[in-house]
């Protein structure tokens, strides 16, 4: 027993212990070693020390790769490895002695709790090798007999280890890259214990590991998933989860996402038959669910375009026919409007989002007169993006304008021209589309005698239906129209 006033040297008690030890740092360089060490392995200190350990003691193939392999476990494990049997030569008097070792592997955490040193405690067993060899070949004294069989048995053990560490490697490179997301929760607190790569992208690649789920992920508990999960862990019977939705903060900047999960919650049961934790594995669906929405929300759009389209051609039909003089011109006009009708549904059709541009409606109707010597077409104005609401009419007007220029105005005469501007303003407090028709050069103009399916277009539909202001003059010159256009769509 020590007096008060002695201490123990421990680099004597180091020097002293019969088994051979060295230690290592972080990066595997040998930055001390015992006697014993220094005896088993016929070196001296200077040989040593501030060597990485496969410098001080070179091999290639499985020998370095399995001590390579145990030594790195210990250090990013911060678990204790043994190598109850490893084939290992080192250097002698300039060559190389054939030698058996039976090496563990504990690491040594600093004050961080961080792993800095690995200890390696190596035992010589060449010579229980060599016996099990004389063994096989011819019977021997008990004694070696008894010292063969427990070689044996280092060597099936360390086979056995090596079979294990090879399906436990696959499985958890399994875990982690699987496509659906897996975590391990213990005890009633959640607690995670094991998470795979996409949970960990589903909650924004946060550091979770050891905390509870309420701590790791807040955002989840006042939603059913955490309900759930207490749920489960007190009844012990599995929940399986369909397209559910939660908001995880899995966005940059700690944004807030929607997600829409199928998942299954399924009890870890000890032996004894309590619950001591939660295995969680799912798939994110968010994409397929968002799908099926879009998908609902267009067949709705389909029905309300139907019944729209009907609706149009009812009224484009009657309107044709009160103002057609003969069965010739009804069968023409109606024709061409609805043609026209269908090349602006086309459009939209084309279009995603269910828009179309002001300059595609007037390209598609005066596009056959432009770029010839026989007329001038002026188009002069902004990119402009107008919902179907308004696109459909406004095509129309623009078949009948330029169906009007045909018949009575300036794409009648060679050498008519037709000038057309817009820009965006502000009318009744919305984004407006204000547009000047003019054409000149053409036929001597007069004011109509009668309305035609035109004027019906501009004043009823355009005026009273989508709220535009509309003026139309008919000097002697050439038809001059102006109209200013809401083009956002007021909410139902």
């Amino acid at each position: 027993m020590l007096k008060p006033d002695e201490s123990i040297d421990f680099q004597v008690l180091f020097d002293s212990l019969p088994m051979a030890i060295a230690v290592l740092n972080f990066n595997l360089e040998i930055i001390e070693v015992n006697e014993a060490y220094l005896d088993v392995t016929k070196r001296s200190r200077e040989t040593l020390i501030g060597r990485p350990i496969f410098d001080a003691f070179p091999a290639e193939g499985e020998s370095r790769r399995a001590l390579r392999d145990s030594i790195e476990r210990a250090r990013d494990s911060g678990k204790t490895d043994v190598l109850p049997m490893l084939h290992y030569p080192i250097p002698v008097n300039g060559g190389f002695e054939d030698r058996y070792w039976s090496c563990s592997h504990v690491p040594l955490q600093n004050e961080k709790g961080e792993v800095a040193f690995i200890v390696q405690n190596t035992q010589d067993v060449s010579e229980l090798k060599r016996l099990k060899t004389e063994v096989a070949r011819a019977p021997v004294l008990d004694g070696a007999a008894l010292k063969s069989e427990v070689l044996r048995r280092a060597e099936t053990v360390q086979a056995l280890n090596r079979t294990l560490l090879a399906e436990t490697k696959l499985l958890h490179s399994l875990f982690m890259k699987a496509p659906s997301f897996m975590c391990v929760l213990s005890g009633q607190d959640h607690v995670f214990e094991l998470l795979n790569l996409s949970f960990s992208k589903l909650i924004g690649e946060r550091e979770v590991f050891g905390k509870r789920i309420a701590e790791a992920i807040p955002e989840i508990a006042d939603q059913e998933f955490y309900t759930l999960l207490d749920m489960v862990f007190k009844s012990g019977e599995p929940f399986v989860g369909s397209k559910m939705r939660t908001v995880l903060q899995t966005g940059a900047d700690g944004i807030y996402l929607e997600h829409y999960l199928d998942f299954v919650l399924q009890p870890i049961v000890s032996e004894s038959g309590d619950v001591t934790g939660i295995f969680v594995e799912g798939s994110d669906v968010t994409q397929h669910v968002q799908t099926e929405q879009r998908q609902m929300l267009l067949i709705r759009e389909l029905h309300h375009r139907v019944r729209n389209t009907l609706a149009t051609v009812q009224g484009v039909m009657n309107s044709t026919a009160r103002t057609a003089q003969t069965i010739e011109e009804y069968q023409d006009a109606f024709a061409g409007r609805i043609a026209s009708l269908a090349r602006t549904h086309a459009i939209l059709t084309e279009e995603i989002q269910q828009f179309v541009s002001f300059d595609h409606l007037l390209t598609q109707e005066l596009g056959p007169y432009s770029g010839t010597p026989e007329f001038s077409i002026v188009l002069d104005g902004p990119a402009v993006e107008l919902p179907s609401q308004i696109a459909v009419p406004l095509g129309m007007t623009i078949h009948e304008l330029t169906t009007n220029a045909v018949k009575y105005g300036s794409l009648g005469k060679e050498g008519g021209i037709i000038e057309i501007n817009w820009a965006i303003v502000a009318k009744d407090g919305r984004r407006a589309l204000s547009c000047e028709w003019r054409e000149r050069d053409g036929p001597l103009v007069t004011p109509p005698a009668r309305q035609g399916f035109g004027s019906i277009l501009l004043h009823r539909v355009l005026s009273q239906q989508i709220g535009a202001a509309i003026q139309v003059e008919f000097p002697p010159e050439g038809f001059h129209l102006r109209m200013v256009v809401p083009i956002e769509v007021e909410p139902a």
